[in-house]
Formats: C-alpha cells, sequence, structure tokens
C-alpha cells in the first residue's frame, strides 16, 4: 500500500519507522513548519522533519494545509492510507477523502476518553491507573472517528507523561502493524465511540501547573508527574514563580500544619511540606533564572526554617 505519514513529535518517530520496516511504500512525510526555539530563537526541525531527513525521505511542510497546490501534490501521489500520529494539525474534509481507503490516527488514550492534545498528560494529572493506545478512522470531528483498534497498558508508579508517552509509542508500533494487515487484506472493521463517555484531554497551558497546597499530596504529585517536563509545576515564592521539579509521597497522613507549611528540612535533600492531605516530600527545585538543584540547597541558601510556608 501507498502510506503518507503525518506527525511532528517524538510521539511520532516510532511509528514512522514501523512503517519504513514494513514493506508499504512511503511516498512522503507531512508535518508542521520548523519554528524558532530556545532563547537564541533558532530555528529548529521538529524530531519528524529531522527523521525524515536522515532517511533521506520527501518531507512536506505545508503552513496551510488549504492550500491547493499541496492538496494537489498529494492528491497525485494516489495514497491508499494516511497515518497520523501527533501531527498537531486538523486535517479538512478535502484532505480525509483522498485516502482509496481510509485516514487513520494514531492516539495515546483509550478513546472516547481523553480525546484532545495532551491525553498522556491528562490520564496521569487526573490519577488514571491505565492508559492505551487507539487506532481510529478520522472524521471531521476531534477524536471521535470509529475504533480500528485499541490496547490497554497499565500506568507504572511514578511514571511522567514522557516517559508514559515514550512507553505508549514503543508498545504501539505493534497494533498499527496488525492494523496495517488488515487493511491490505480489506479484513479492517471499525467499532463505533460511545460519544456518552467522552471526556477531553484539552491542550496544556503554563499556569496549569500552578499548585495548591491545600490539595491532597497524591493529588499534587499526580500533577507533577503529569505536566513533567513541559509546562511543569510550580509556586509563587516571594512572588518569583519556584518550579517544582520532583516529589515523593511521604506516607505520614496526620496533618502537622497549615498546607504549604515545611514540617522539616532533610539534610538528604528534601523539604517535608504539609498539604491539604498528608505530606510530601519536596526532592527537587528550580529557582527562576537558576539552575535546578535539591531542595536542601535551596533551603540553605533561602535561609528556610521548618514553619516557614512555600507559598
Amino acid at each position: 500500500m501507498k502510506i503518507l505519514f503525518f506527525g511532528s513529535s517524538d510521539f511520532s518517530v516510532p511509528f514512522l519507522k514501523t512503517l519504513l520496516d514494513s514493506s508499504h511504500e512511503i511516498p512522503a512525510v507531512i508535518t508542521t513548519p520548523s519554528k524558532p526555539q530556545g532563547r537564541g530563537l533558532k530555528v529548529q526541525s521538529n524530531p519528524v522533519q529531522a527523521f525524515a531527513d536522515s532517511r533521506k525521505l520527501l518531507c512536506l511542510a505545508p503552513a496551510r494545509l488549504k492550500d491547493e497546490q499541496i492538496l494537489a501534490q498529494v492528491k497525485n501521489m494516489e495514497p491508499d492510507l494516511f497515518v497520523v500520529a501527533s501531527y498537531g494539525k486538523f486535517l479538512p474534509a478535502a484532505w480525509l477523502a483522498l485516502p482509496k481507503k481510509y485516514p487513520l490516527n494514531v492516539h495515546p488514550s483509550l478513546l472516547p476518553k481523553y480525546r484532545g492534545a495532551a491525553p498522556v498528560n491528562w490520564q496521569i494529572i487526573r490519577g488514571e491507573k491505565t492508559a492505551g493506545v487507539s487506532i481510529f478512522k478520522m472524521t471531521a470531528e476531534m477524536d471521535s472517528g470509529d475504533i480500528a483498534a485499541q490496547a490497554e497498558f497499565p500506568i507504572l508508579d511514578g511514571e511522567t507523561a514522557q516517559e508514559l508517552l515514550e512507553r505508549l509509542a514503543a508498545d504501539g508500533t505493534s497494533l498499527l502493524n496488525e492494523v496495517l494487515v488488515k487493511a491490505e487484506a480489506a479484513t479492517l472493521t471499525f467499532t463505533p465511540q460511545n460519544h456518552a463517555e467522552a471526556t477531553l484531554a484539552p491542550k496544556l497551558k503554563k499556569e496549569d501547573g500552578l499548585i495548591d497546597w491545600r490539595k491532597p499530596a497524591c493529588e499534587i504529585m499526580s500533577l507533577v508527574r503529569g505536566l513533567a517536563p513541559w509546562p511543569g509545576t510550580f509556586v509563587l515564592y516571594k512572588g518569583e514563580p519556584l518550579k517544582i521539579i520532583q516529589v515523593k509521597i511521604d506516607g505520614a497522613s496526620c496533618a502537622e500544619g497549615e498546607a504549604g507549611q515545611i514540617v522539616e528540612i532533610s539534610k538528604t535533600g528534601f523539604l517535608r511540606l504539609q498539604t491539604g492531605q498528608g505530606t510530601l516530600l519536596i526532592e527537587r527545585v528550580q529557582p527562576a533564572g537558576k539552575r535546578e538543584m535539591t531542595a536542601h540547597e535551596f533551603a540553605i541558601g533561602h535561609r528556610l526554617q521548618p514553619g516557614m510556608m512555600i507559598l
């Protein structure tokens, strides 16, 4: 089959590799345009563009999918399938009609749960115990098409969003292979989603990372894990953002102070902090404009003492 691949992130790359290792023809890869990044605002290729260039693949990065010229170019390729994995743009109806068979999307959640831009993050933030990969037929509505296949995976204790996303990408490639075999043999079947059970996973914003110490320790830890590495979690300490990089559940459940109050400063590296329910060990932090450090280093540098507040 002729398969056009759409993607732009690290999550996309294992699926593109899987297609290249198959017997299928990949006439082109479609990604998003490169953007300035970092403090120097240097234009850098995204992971899919970089990988495609390393394999000398035709890689198109249209700024606008409504461009008639790029649409005609893709149409002339006569693709049998689209495979989309973390592309970052909605495909217009004119594009969805191009494949001879169907446009397929690889999505890192057990649809209809967690439709949207940040499914892995929100699964961890909301304390889910399992995650998954769904492959579905794309429609004009976001992540609502009929499902071709799903695979469920446990969320490991302490796993961050980045770690889970990497694992779902690695484990999800075998699911894609199964779907492609059935698509080529014309035996692929689809199951409609139960839209009444749909939940949303909206795009992340920096302000999502603001920690409220009044919440239970387990919820705060889930927030830290779910927003790692971006946008990250933080508190405003003396008016400046203090990034909370790494935390650990203490296990103590009794209240020893007000939410946000330091209970203990350990020489082994952590601050023990009271939350709305239980205490939390703050292990690594990063003050504004400075390097990442242990919480103990931060405490020494700012002359913190038990009983003081981190708000």
